[in-house]
Order: C-alpha cells, then sequence, then structure tokens
C-alpha cells in the first residue's frame, strides 16, 4: 500500500496491521491477560513491517547509512510495542464502559 496515496479508512481495512490491531482490542476486552496479547501483536506487527526495511539494507549499506537504518528499525519496534499497548488499553477501556 506504499503508491503514494493518502491512508483512508478503507484502504487501512485491506491491511493486516489494521486487523492484528482490531484482533488486540477484542482479545483484551474479552480478557486475555497483557502478556499474551501484546507480545504476540508485537510480532505481528513486526512480521508486518520489518520486510520493508530488510528490502532498503542493502541500499543503506552501499551509501554508508548501516547506523540510520538501525534506528529506523529500532524506533518502528517501539512504535510496533506503542501501538500493541494502546490497543490493549482501548480493549480494556472498552470492556470498562461497555459492561
Amino acid at each position: 500500500m506504499n503508491d503514494g496515496k493518502p491512508l483512508t479508512f478503507w484502504r487501512a481495512l485491506r491491511t493486516s496491521e489494521f486487523w492484528l490491531l482490531i484482533v488486540a482490542a477484542v482479545t483484551s476486552m474479552a480478557g486475555v491477560k497483557w502478556w499474551v496479547v501484546v507480545p504476540l501483536t508485537v510480532t505481528g506487527l513486526s512480521v508486518a513491517s520489518l520486510p520493508k526495511y530488510i528490502a532498503l539494507w542493502p541500499r543503506a549499506r552501499n551509501v554508508g547509512a548501516d547506523r540510520a537504518w538501525l534506528i529506523t528499525v529500532g524506533l518502528s519496534m517501539f512504535n510496533n510495542l506503542a501501538a500493541a499497548c494502546t490497543a490493549f488499553l482501548l480493549g480494556i477501556l472498552t470492556r470498562w464502559l461497555w459492561w
């Protein structure tokens, strides 16, 4: 989905990351513990995003941007963790408001 068009709700429905975060929120709403939901969600988000960075590795290495590439991957992992925690907390909040 990297064709330069802006991300809309309908385009997001076709991404695996969107559905993974929805599943994380729903499972936490159902009462699954954080130590199950968060690591599995981070793993799924990482599997979905790392191929993009792996494809950039040879070009980054050719221009001497190894450190910048590693920082980018590290920030992506941090973003995955933050998104997984947020989805989990959204599910907890929804359960608290709903029931």
